[in-house]
């Protein structure tokens, strides 16, 4: 098989998959099948070391984020028929949509509020002693000055307790920060690629295996690096042959 068969069958194995993601799939599959002929493969071995174009399709099409995935799908290739198939379709999209939304929204102003409501109850802990000053000065004044003492050192005690509690309270906080940035990954994620290396590199995830060629994303270097495991074996084969 030659490249451009490859890249074609590739094409038509992604199918309505989002062009964006078919456009760096086949963008990488060809850098990827010229890195190695320029390392010595002929063009037949080169593309066959790649693997299974049914594997590579199915494990681009599982790390597509589900929304563009699903409207990829829905397309019917007519902009025209699109347009009417949303609107005939809104009074069920656009509710469930706004409802998923609104409880998107409600779950993080939820985890902040707990935060915000762990803090508060703590810094009242910490400066009940002001309430205790207050108090202890109108018992004096009413003559009850012991009474006002007893006041002011629960209210020592209970700030003791407010500054021990803050080291819990700013651990439950850190935890439930990172609560938000999940949460708020997970619904970017419905969306855009936003975890693991596939994503930061812009690159399409390809399935580990042997024939699977080497990407910036899970080796850390280039196709075309001589010191790969790939590559190595086929330069100094060249070398002993010469």
């Amino acid at each position: 098989m030659t490249k451009q068969e490859f890249l074609s069958e590739l094409e038509r194995a992604l199918g309505k998959l989002p062009h964006t993601e078919v456009e760096q799939a086949l963008a990488f599959y060809d850098e990827a099948i010229s890195d190695r002929m320029e390392d010595g493969l002929s063009e037949a071995e080169a593309v066959a070391g790649l693997g299974s174009i049914e594997e590579i399709a199915a494990q681009i099409a599982a790390e597509t984020p589900p929304i563009p995935r699903a409207i990829a799908r829905a397309n019917t290739g007519s902009r025209t028929l699109n347009i009417v198939l949303l609107a005939v379709f809104s009074p069920i999209w656009v509710p469930i949509a706004l409802a998923l939304a609104a409880a998107a929204l409600a779950v993080y102003v939820a985890i902040w509020a707990v935060i915000a409501a762990l803090w508060a109850v703590d810094a009242v802990l910490v400066l009940m002693p002001f309430a205790g000053l207050a108090s202890l000065t109108a018992l004096i004044g009413g003559g009850n000055p012991a009474t006002g003492a007893f006041v002011l050192g629960i209210t020592l005690i209970v700030s003791g307790v407010g500054l021990l509690a803050s080291f819990g309270v700013f651990g439950a906080s850190r935890l439930l920060f990172q609560l938000t940035r999940s949460f708020a990954r997970w619904i970017a994620g419905l969306f855009v690629r936003v975890s693991g290396d596939d994503a930061e590199h812009g690159e399409p995830a390809r399935p580990a295996g042997d024939h699977t060629p080497d990407t910036p994303a899970e080796a850390g270097t280039d196709p075309s690096d001589t010191d790969s495991p790939g590559n190595t074996p086929i330069l100094e084969e060249g070398v002993h042959n010469a």
